[in-house]
């Protein structure tokens, strides 16, 4: 348990830095490299900013501890990859694939992942200001971990995150911070969203079938063309 407060404290402490100027180990012809030796691909703690890795297949690479911060993995395939403690802060990774990935105590303020696929991953870290409109997250766990709950709760943070039109089909977002997110015409069928809070969120035109809301705050909350309110359980 104090392992897990220390790297949630020194996620908090690294969304307050400014970026510093790219200064990437390695780049991408090396990582191709990498790749093609056809050996478990591990990159654990490297400084990879600012790279270029778009349509670069990391599938389960080991990425912990990476700085990622400004990186461009645009359809990236990083299915099963291990992302936790990762920095990604402002990176782009529009329509990449992170399926099943593990992101804990990750930082990705300012992300871009506009239509990525994050269906069956576990997030648990910063991701404020995050861009997820169009993204599948059908069945991913942003829950907070209740097994650690001291000072520092092990939950997601998404203030004013972007999720319009997003799949969020019966996702954990169980204690999730995101107040003033933008979920216009998103899919919240079967959701858990307990104890989350959704203050000043704008919840317009989306579907809220069977979605679990809880103890939830909704305050200032736009649910406006809202379908299946009658049906959720607030």
């Amino acid at each position: 348990m104090a392992i897990r407060l220390f790297t949630l404290i020194w996620a908090a402490l690294l969304a307050c830095k400014p970026l510093p100027a790219p200064a990437a180990e390695l780049n991408r012809e090396q990582i191709s490299a990498q790749i093609a030796a056809g050996a478990p691909l591990k990159l654990a703690n490297r400084d990879l900013s600012g790279l270029d890795l778009s349509g670069i297949d990391l599938q389960g690479a080991d990425l912990f501890s990476a700085n990622l911060d400004g990186a461009r993995l645009d359809g990236a395939k990083l299915q099963g990859a291990n992302l936790n403690r990762a920095q990604l802060r402002k990176a782009s990774l529009r329509r990449a694939d992170l399926s099943n990935a593990s992101l804990y105590a990750v930082v990705m303020d300012g992300a871009d992942l506009s239509e990525a696929n994050l269906a069956g991953s576990r997030v648990i870290g910063l991701l404020n200001g995050v861009n997820l409109s169009g993204a599948g997250l059908a069945g991913a766990d942003f829950g907070a971990d209740m097994t650690n709950q001291g000072m520092a709760p092990a939950r997601v943070e998404m203030n004013n995150a972007v999720l319009a039109g997003a799949d969020l089909r019966g996702v954990n977002l169980t204690h999730a911070v995101m107040a003033y997110a933008k979920l216009q015409n998103a899919d919240l069928r079967g959701a858990r969203l307990r104890w989350a809070d959704l203050s000043g969120a704008n919840l317009s035109g989306t579907n809220l079938t069977g979605a679990d809301f809880d103890h939830a705050n909704l305050d200032g909350a736009a649910l406006h063309g809202a379908q299946g309110l009658a049906g959720a359980n607030r």
